[in-house]
C-alpha cells in the first residue's frame, strides 16, 4: 500500500494489549499453604510474594500491571484527511485484553481469599480485584504486626523469674521469643540472654553467667538445659 494513500488500517494490535491464556492458579496450594490469621501476615506474605513474583503475577496485586481498557478506541487519523478504516478481532469493539486480564485477575483474587482464616475474611468483603484484596489485608495486619512488636518486646523487658522454677521461667522467655519471630522481629540471641539474664533470681543469674564468660552466647533452651 502506497505511503500517500488516502485509506489507513488500524488494526486491534496497535491499539490494545493482546489477550494472553490467564494461568489458573492450579498449582498453588502446593506453594501456599500458610493461611493467614491476625499473629502471622509477615509469614503469609512471605510466601505469597515469591510466587506470584515467579508466575508473573505480581504485578496485579501491586498495581504495576493495570486493567487495560473494556473497549478498544481507534487512535486518531494523521497527516491527509483520508478515511481511516479499523479493523478489530472482536467485531463489537470490546477489547479481548480486558476480558483476560480480569479472568486472571479474579483466579489471583480466589487465591487470596482462600488463603485466609476465618477471622481475617472479613477483609475481602466486598472487594471486586485482587489488587483491592491485598490493599485491605496490608493496611489492616502490616500495621498490627508493628504493634505486636512493640507490645511484645515490652513483655519481654519487665519479664520476671519470680517465685517460678528457671525451665517456668524460661519457657514463658521462649514464647516470647517465638511471638516475636512470627511477628516479624526476630532477636538475636545476644538479645534474647541479655532481657532473659536480667529476669532472673540471683542465684540463677550468676549459674548463666557463666555460660558467656567466653563471649558464646546461648540459646534458651541450651540455657534451660543447663539450669
Amino acid at each position: 500500500m502506497s505511503t500517500n494513500s488516502s485509506e489507513r488500517t488500524v488494526t486491534a494490535a496497535t491499539v490494545s494489549t493482546p489477550a494472553t491464556t490467564p494461568n489458573t492458579l492450579s498449582s498453588a496450594h502446593h506453594f501456599v499453604s500458610i493461611k493467614l490469621n491476625t499473629r502471622n501476615f509477615l509469614f503469609w506474605r512471605t510466601q505469597l510474594v515469591p510466587f506470584f513474583n515467579g508466575q508473573g503475577l505480581l504485578g496485579f496485586v501491586d498495581g504495576e500491571i493495570p486493567c487495560p481498557p473494556p473497549t478498544i478506541v481507534a487512535p486518531p487519523s494523521s497527516g491527509d484527511s483520508g478515511t481511516v478504516t479499523v479493523t478489530t478481532a472482536a467485531t463489537s469493539g470490546t477489547n479481548p485484553a480486558y476480558k483476560a486480564w480480569v479472568q486472571q485477575d479474579q483466579s489471583i483474587m480466589s487465591l487470596l481469599i482462600s488463603s485466609l482464616s476465618d477471622e481475617v475474611m472479613y477483609l475481602a468483603v466486598g472487594r471486586s480485584t485482587s489488587r483491592e484484596v491485598w490493599n485491605s489485608v496490608t493496611a489492616a495486619l502490616g500495621s498490627c504486626s508493628r504493634a505486636r512488636c512493640l507490645n511484645l518486646l515490652g513483655q519481654f523487658q519487665s519479664l520476671r523469674q519470680g517465685n517460678s522454677s528457671p525451665v517456668e521461667y524460661l519457657g514463658r522467655a521462649q514464647l516470647i521469643v517465638e511471638a516475636l519471630a512470627l511477628a516479624g522481629r526476630p532477636l538475636s540471641l545476644d538479645e534474647q540472654n541479655m532481657y532473659v539474664f536480667r529476669g532472673l533470681r540471683p542465684e540463677f543469674r550468676t549459674m548463666a553467667s557463666t555460660l558467656t564468660v567466653t563471649g558464646t552466647h546461648v540459646s534458651i533452651p541450651q540455657l534451660s538445659d543447663y539450669l
